[in-house]
Formats: C-alpha cells, structure tokens, sequence
C-alpha cells in the first residue's frame, strides 16, 4: 500500500467505498471523464487497473472490508476526496460489531484533509449524520437521485431546463449515482452542460 501511495503522490485521489455500487457509481464518473478527454488513473481494491504517470487524477475504489490490522480497506489511502455510496451494516461481513462497522466511516471522514471533500447521499440516515459533522476546512456534496422520466420504454434524465437526456441504466438505484456524478465532476472541471454530453454514451456494465 505504500508503494500504490506513493504512485499517487500529485494526483487528486476520489475515493468510492459503500455497503454496495462504489464500481457503478466510478464507472459513471470514469466515463464522464473519458468522454472529456480527461486522463486519470483507476485502482480497483490496492490493483493499478488503469495507470498513467501524466494523469492528474486518480479514482479509487475502496471495499469496506477489515484488514488483518482491523481497520477497513478504504481508510489506506490519503484521499482528497471521498465518495459514501451508502452505510448499511449486514450480519455476517467481515465487521461483527456495528458500533465499529460505523466508527471506520466516521474516521475516514475525519481523515478528509483540509480543502478537501466529502460526498454521500443524503438519503442515508447515517452517512448523513457522519457528514453533517463540523471538520475543519471540508466541503460537503449531498447528492439525491436524478430527476428522469421513461417513455415507450426509453428512459430520460430532466436537466434544470427540462430538457430530456436519453440514459443507460439497469435499476433506479443509478440515479443516485447519476446525481451525485452530476455533483461530483463539477469539483474534477466538468460542467453541468458536458455531464449531460457525455450520458447518452454511458453503458452499465
């Protein structure tokens, strides 16, 4: 971990980690960046799946799991920031204890360096509770599910004009996604108006 680290030393490090959908919610963003001409890097759980010295950024997806040190996976990078797709303790993972299950959240969130970021679904009882804690020099992004529409079987994104923009996605779990996508790039130099651009392209793995 501390060669990967030290791989990513400059870039800007967005970390997603959750119960579940950190890999959709990146692939999202991955595209988005992709469809920009913008380079970044790609680390899935401590492996380089895509690596370019020259990229500025870095996206990381993180599993929750304990480590043989006990702490959770995600908390081994120095992100710059973080992305919570959802707080949900399930019997039978690796975490036995919810208290602790929940404490390595709130310690990754106090590791968020100053001017850095925090995004989460505001959705989510806890991780809203851990993200409306006061830290110094950090910059909360709530994001909910994105407006849409569906007909004759197409379905649609309703941008701030509403205008409708055509859209790949499996479940409606992925508006959650597409709206804190929308939030998030805005912090990583794209505008709402390339956001929009870029989504008819998306395809759900």
């Amino acid at each position: 971990m501390a060669t990967l680290n030290s791989q990513l030393a400059g870039k800007q490090r967005v970390l997603f980690t959750g119960r579940r959908h950190g890999a959709s919610f990146a692939s999202i963003v991955a595209h988005i960046l992709k469809f920009n001409g913008r380079k970044f890097d790609l680390i899935l759980d401590g492996v380089a799946v895509q690596f370019n010295p020259d990229a500025p950024i870095c996206l990381i997806i993180s599993s929750e799991n304990k480590d043989s040190d006990g702490i959770a996976e995600f908390r081994k990078y120095d992100h710059h920031i973080g992305v919570i797709t959802e707080i949900e303790f399930e019997e039978g993972n690796s975490w036995h204890d919810e208290d602790d299950y929940i404490r390595q959240y709130d310690l990754f969130a106090d590791a968020t360096p100053k001017a850095g970021l925090l995004a989460y679904c505001e959705l989510d009882p806890v991780a809203s509770v851990l993200c409306n804690k006061e830290r110094a020099d950090v910059t909360y992004i709530p994001y909910k599910p994105h407006s849409f529409v569906e007909a004759d079987g197409i379905k649609y994104l309703i941008n701030s004009h509403k205008d409708k923009i055509q859209v790949n996605f499996k479940d409606k779990d992925s508006l959650k996604w597409f709206g804190g996508a929308k939030e998030l790039v805005k912090k990583l130099g794209i505008t709402s108006e390339q956001f929009y651009q870029s989504i008819p392209s998306y395809q759900p793995s």
